[in-house]
Parts: structure tokens; sequence; C-alpha cells
């Protein structure tokens, strides 16, 4: 018998995902560039929506769902990989291997029909309805014996704040990628956090914060609350844990949306959307349905029905103090071609923001 899903929004009532933004928020000083950076990526369209590929798939347990320990295969990887290439002198037997302390040693539901999403990231979420947990995984996979390995692995309450602490990272060093202690997005944000449901979307209403991803997050420089870590690479890009705004005051009528696409900018408009991770395009995440036999998101929502508001009626909040840490993209196969060219372009300048990550690399740890 498949559990009742978990209700929506997911965490706590007054969390940071589930609190509207305040009628004074203000942009940040860096808005006007960084949406001048967002616009570059796709000119004249608006935000896509992740709903088949490179998103993520929910799975519930409860009580009755077969339990299994979590295999690292971090341990397997070849260390000329980028990831484990910069965790490769601190991989003793009591670093975390990816699992996160409130994983290692337990075992955790996971249904007999769960898959990961198909891309690379390979991530998984399983809500445990009976315990109200969150099981979170990347780079996971279902081996022949039927044991399960994964690249990262953290527990989470489903009824909690939705942020991790930073000191939960245990000693995490600048230039390694947060994957290796636990959690699966790379701003260490939870997999939940800020996706659409396709529940929502039938109600024509999404009441929390969305999740949104780009190619230009921020090299070491990421927003706590609710990011404790990025894997940005550009010099002066998106801060990963900003929040990016539709003006509140602008008429969706004027623009031609589904009803689908209206609630989504509707939430955008009083939630916003939290920078989670690096993306090929400036997209939002819908949950994947791909796993789910007689579920899909054909005649709910598409994933270019926001096309039609472009990126200039968007803002980026004011970020506070923005953390000077996260991981190098010269250890990330997908950046390390970016940041060079970037460097090549703008020289001097762009060196002189890798000055916090050099400085790391000759401390004393």
């Amino acid at each position: 018998m498949t559990p009742p899903p978990p209700r929506v929004p997911f965490f706590a009532p007054d969390s940071f995902w589930n609190t509207p933004i305040s009628a004074d928020a203000k942009a940040d000083a860096g808005s006007a560039r960084w949406i001048e950076l967002l616009d570059g990526c796709q000119p004249g369209r608006g935000l896509h929506v992740n709903l088949h590929d490179w998103t993520i798939p929910i799975f519930h347990a409860d009580a009755s769902t077969p339990r299994h320990r979590l295999h690292p295969k971090l341990l397997h990887c070849h260390l000329s990989q980028g990831h484990v290439k910069a965790s490769q002198h601190r991989l003793t037997p009591d670093h975390p291997h990816g699992l996160h302390k409130s994983v290692r040693g337990v075992d955790i539901p996971i249904p007999d029909h769960a898959a990961p999403d198909a891309k690379q990231d390979a991530h998984m979420a399983i809500v445990d309805v009976d315990a109200r947990r969150v099981y979170d995984l990347w780079q996971c996979r279902r081996e022949d014996d039927g044991t399960w390995h994964t690249n990262a692995a953290i527990a989470y309450d489903l009824d909690g704040p939705g942020v991790f602490r930073p000191e939960d990272l245990e000693g995490i060093a600048n230039d390694e990628s947060v994957h290796f202690y636990g959690p699966c997005r790379a701003s260490g944000v939870p997999l939940l956090a800020g996706l659409i449901m396709r529940d929502e979307i039938e109600a024509g209403r999404i009441e929390h914060k969305l999740a949104f991803a780009c190619p230009v997050p921020g090299l070491q420089r990421h927003v706590f609350p609710p990011a404790t870590w990025t894997d940005g690479w550009l010099p002066g890009g998106l801060p990963e844990g900003c929040t990016l705004q539709l003006d509140p005051a602008l008429d969706l009528d004027a623009f031609s949306l589904t009803p689908a696409a209206r609630a989504v900018a509707r939430a955008l408009q009083v939630y916003g959307a939290v920078l989670v991770d690096y993306a090929g395009g400036v997209t939002l995440y819908g949950e994947s349905l791909e796993p789910h036999a007689g579920r899909s998101w054909h005649g709910a929502l598409g994933e270019e029905d926001l096309f039609p508001i472009p990126m200039k009626h968007y803002r980026v909040l004011e970020t506070g103090p923005l953390r000077p840490l996260g991981s190098h993209p010269v250890y990330h196969q997908g950046m390390a071609r970016l940041f060079y060219e970037h460097i090549e372009r703008h020289g001097a300048d762009a060196l002189n923001a890798m000055e916090p990550w050099r400085a790391a690399q000759t401390t004393p740890r």
C-alpha cells in the first residue's frame, strides 16, 4: 500500500522557506548587475522549470518500508575525479565520506520501487510519513545485489526549519564539495526545499519559496540562511542562497500565462525563489514524476510556461553579509572550463577573487 503524501508546504510554518517576503524588502546593491547576468543566460526569456530531468523524485515510506544501510560510493571513486581530488588528503577513516552523521550506521527506509533521477546528479528524496523524517541522496544507485550506494546522504525532520547549520558540516575546508559531508544540494539546502509539487499546481496555489539554479553562481560567496555552502564558479556572480523576487506590483494579466504559470508567478511575487545550485540555464524545479506510474506533468505545467515574463521584471533581494566559503571550480568537472575562460578574459581582476581560496591552501588545518 502506498503511504499518503506528506502535507505541502514542507517544514515548520515559520521556517525560512514558508515565510513570505516582507513588504518593505529592498533590492540588493548588486541586483541590477545580477539580473543582467541572468538575462544574458537566456536573453528575452523568463525562468525555465525542470520537470523531467535534473530534478528531484520523491518517494514515500512508512513503518513497513524495507530498511537499507547506505554504502558510500566515494570510497570506490577514482581519486583523479574532481570532487574526490579536492578532499583526497583528508580521506581518513574518520572522514564522513559523504554520509552525514544522521545516516551513518542507520538503516533507512527505501521503497522497492524507488529510483533516482536518471541524470548524473541522481538525486532522490524519501519521506518517512510515520517518523516525519526525510532522507536526501545524491549520486545514488541500487546495485544488482539490492544494496544502495550513494555519494552523499543526510536526514532531517520534515517539520523542522529546513535549514542545515554550518556547524553540521563537521570540519569541511574552504575548497571542498559540500557533498562529501552529507548535504545533497551544492548550496547545502534540503532537496525538498523549494520544489513545485503537482498537487500545488492542481490546487492553483503555492505557499512557500521556490528553488532555482543558474549558470552564474558566485565563487565562494553564499547567504546563510538558507545556504551553508556553494559550488559557484564566477567571481562576483550570484551568491547561492540569495532570493530572487518577481516584481510584486507586476500585473500578471499583461502576460499570456497558463493558470499553472500564474500560480508559480504569484509565488515568485509573494515568496520568491532561492538560488540553490548551478545549472545550464535559469531554472526552477518541479518534483520529478518520471518514476511514478500514472503520474505526470502533462496537462498541468510546462517547462517553458514562465518564459513570457522576462528577467527584467525580477530583482535580487538584499543579501546581508556573505559567507566567503565554498568549493572551488578547479575541482568541478562542469565548471573548471568556465572558470579558466573567465580568468583568461578578465585577468588580474578575476585572479584577485581567488585570494580567499589561495590563503586557505596555505593555512594549517
